[in-house]
């Protein structure tokens, strides 16, 4: 007896035949740098492209991708093939055109998750070069082999730049690319002094040699407007730090003050003793004396020591407040003060950082590390005394409202679909089963049915796992454990309840502090002063 075959074509091939007769395809193009040479390259690409997807009958066109002046050996810098990504997982593209491999990336790992991530996506992405369709049977191999040999060539080529640059350092022949603030470049590459420059330079070594903090100093030439270093908006802390710690000011050379890793992808470090580093003595003309240099790097010192900044890491230990405290009046973060330094009433406060630059934009006063400890203390020993009618219930109620009217309707509408979708299947199954339907038509139905049941299931999960106060709750219970370890009222501020137990504090301007806890509550206590002049009318009231 003969066998009768039908063959059933997938359900989505049939949607998309249907809706999108037209191949969806866009081009990607790059150049690495942004040479004349490059940039002719870079407008015949996008023309060639334009042009043959546009003759294409069967094509539509989706546009083209283009990142100028990019490497390939760092996919996160690349804006347009990132958002080329975006496009496909959009569903608006259905294959990518690219000139050869070492054009869509010359790092193997994120040219091999790029091409799995858009070939689950079922985008096919065709080199012209290699000849290579990613969604072919034997392209994952070829891809790989070829991937891992464009990397390779990367790799050599940073290694013979960076070897080259090496004997440039030391037969003293390098030249630098962009000189130092205070100086410029004669006809023959030599540092030569440029005046306008060099006198700031000199008032932020005076200055500093006076007593006057690096932010002080920022903060000063950025309102006088003095021009900045490669055009930046205003001067910083760190641009002053590295001014006053850079050799080249007293008319040396250090080469070699950062490096770049051996492997992809590479990364810019600072040179901490891995490699060695080169000194050219008397090189130029001098901007500051030795002297001057030696007794900034002493003064530089002794304050690094006083904030407890360590050598390898930025501090010895987070402060517990760092990225925590927030202004009430301008949502500026608070950084971190040390006033009267070496006295012995020397105070560590916090002070917004807008009111820093500019007290005309905020006018927050800064506020004493002590008084916010204070402040915890009290807001915490109120909270465990009163957790059982503050929390407890929050969480009831919070478990309550879990999902709005609107999501749960969504919800039961999903529900009733599933049902639905369910009892169709059933119902298709009793049909078959008595003849009723060729068995051909039936499997295409089924497969439609299982497409549509996965996409309502998904997206019930979705509203389900989005339905509102998971911090919230999370958070409650995790305070309330926090509590039930730690019982019983604190006689001072402890470190690790903070912690454990606060995201953000929140410094408002009638002197009130405000502690937003993890569960997003927000629980208010005055600042020290405020709550010992209140208590001083309370006293005086009852007598």
């Amino acid at each position: 007896m003969a066998k009768k075959i039908t063959k059933i074509d997938p359900v989505k091939q049939q949607v998309v035949r249907q809706l999108q007769p037209k191949k969806r395809v866009c081009a990607y193009c790059r150049v690495s740098t942004d040479s004349r040479e490059q940039q002719n390259s870079f407008t015949a690409q996008l023309e060639y492209y334009t042009t043959l997807i546009e003759n294409k009958e069967d094509w539509q066109f989706s546009g083209i991708y283009a990142d100028e002046a990019r490497s390939g050996t760092k996919l996160a810098k690349r804006d347009d093939f990132l958002r080329m990504l975006k496009d496909c997982e959009d569903g608006k593209i259905d294959m990518i055109i690219t000139k050869s491999l070492t054009r869509f990336a010359r790092n193997t790992v994120d040219s091999i998750e790029a091409i799995r991530r858009l070939k689950a996506l079922g985008v096919a992405v065709y080199f012209e070069k290699e000849h290579i369709d990613s969604l072919s049977e034997k392209s994952e191999l070829m891809l790989t082999i070829l991937s891992s040999l464009a990397q390779g060539e990367s790799e050599s080529i940073s290694t013979n730049s960076k070897w080259a640059v090496i004997k440039r350092f030391k037969d003293g022949t390098f030249i630098l690319g962009t000189p130092a603030y205070g100086y410029t470049k004669d006809e023959n590459g030599e540092l030569i002094i440029q005046e306008e420059e060099a006198a700031v330079v000199r008032r932020i070594f005076r200055e500093y040699l006076n007593g006057k903090g690096t932010y002080a100093i920022a903060k000063d030439l950025s309102e006088q407007g003095l021009p900045t270093i490669r055009s930046a908006e205003k001067w910083n802390d760190g641009v002053i730090k590295e001014i006053l710690l850079n050799p080249i000011y007293t008319g040396n050379l250090l080469h070699q003050k950062t490096m770049t890793t051996e492997v992809l992808p590479f990364k810019r470090q600072i040179n901490k003793g891995q490699l060695p580093q080169y000194l050219v003595e008397d090189n130029h003309a001098p901007i500051i004396s030795h002297e001057q240099a030696e007794a900034v790097r002493e003064i530089f010192e002794y304050r690094r020591k006083q904030m407890g900044v360590d050598d390898t890491n930025k501090y010895q230990s987070r402060y517990a407040f760092s990225s925590r405290i927030l202004c009430g009046e301008c949502g500026g973060m608070f950084r971190r003060q040390k006033i009267y330094i070496g006295k012995p009433y020397e105070k560590t406060q916090w002070c917004c950082r807008q009111h820093i630059l500019d007290n005309a934009k905020c006018s927050q006063k800064a506020i004493r590390e002590d008084d916010i400890q204070w402040a915890f203390t009290v807001m915490w020993n109120k909270l465990v005394s009163n957790y059982t009618e503050i929390l407890t219930p929050l969480l009831d109620t919070l478990k309550k409202l879990r999902m709005n009217e609107q999501q749960e309707q969504e919800i039961g509408e999903c529900s009733n679909k599933i049902m639905e979708l369910t009892e169709q299947g059933h119902i298709l199954s009793r049909l078959v089963s008595k003849g009723y339907i060729d068995p051909a038509v039936f499997i295409e139905r089924q497969n439609a049915l299982t497409i549509e049941l996965a996409t309502v299931k998904k997206k019930r999960s979705q509203l389900l796992d989005n339905n509102g106060f998971d911090i919230e709750i999370a958070g409650t219970e995790q305070l309330l454990e926090l509590i039930r370890n730690n019982p019983h009222v604190i006689e001072e501020y402890r470190e690790d309840l903070f912690l454990q137990a606060i995201d953000k504090v929140i410094v408002q301007k009638n002197g009130q502090i405000t502690f937003r806890l993890i569960n997003r509550l927000e629980l208010s206590e005055p600042c020290r002063k405020e709550a010992l002049e209140d208590d001083a009318k309370a006293y005086a009231h009852r007598i």
